[in-house]
């Protein structure tokens, strides 16, 4: 009998733990329209970061890594490197790890977020979509202590895909 219930608490947690990387629709500030959602193809995915904010080349290389291979599961051969088409550009204006052991202590404290615009540009520079995304984690108990940012980075990597996959 204990060990249905150390398996059941386990299955429980990584169902949790599945909410840091589950996926936020993304906010449009300027949707693309529905020709450039059709005709949609991605030359380049960059990053950066609001002065203020740690964060590392490195972060800032894996998380653009994590976009570009959900983007090959969820839409083939819209990003590609290189060519013609529209570069995206994620800017973060919020990137807090968090506390795991604030978590560990009573949900809500500690949060991990991350926050962006999405900015997609064409060839003259010109921006025609932006969208604002956002995702967190703020489950305490032990979820909450052994989820990390990078599971965080993988829902934020999905809810930036969003953007891209939902063609007209």
């Amino acid at each position: 009998m204990k060990f249905s219930h150390a398996v059941a608490v386990a299955l429980f947690g990584v169902m949790l733990t599945g909410c840091a990387g589950s996926v936020s629709a993304p906010t449009p500030v300027q949707p693309l329209s529905a020709d450039q959602r059709t005709n949609l193809h991605i030359a380049s995915v960059t990053a950066d970061a609001a002065s203020g904010l740690e964060m590392s080349d490195g972060d800032l290389d894996l998380i653009c890594q994590k976009i570009k291979a959900y983007a090959q599961n969820e839409a083939p051969g819209v990003i590609s490197d290189g060519g013609a088409g529209l570069k995206m550009q994620v800017h973060f204006t919020k990137f807090d790890r968090g506390n795991a052991f604030a978590r560990a202590m009573l949900a809500g404290l500690g949060q991990i977020r991350i926050e962006a615009t999405v900015d997609l540009t064409d060839a003259s520079g010109a921006t025609v979509g932006e969208y604002k995304v956002a995702k967190d984690f703020a489950i305490g108990g032990m979820i909450g202590a052994s989820t990390t940012v990078e599971d965080v980075e993988e829902g934020f990597a999905k809810s930036v895909v969003e953007i891209v996959k939902a063609k007209a």
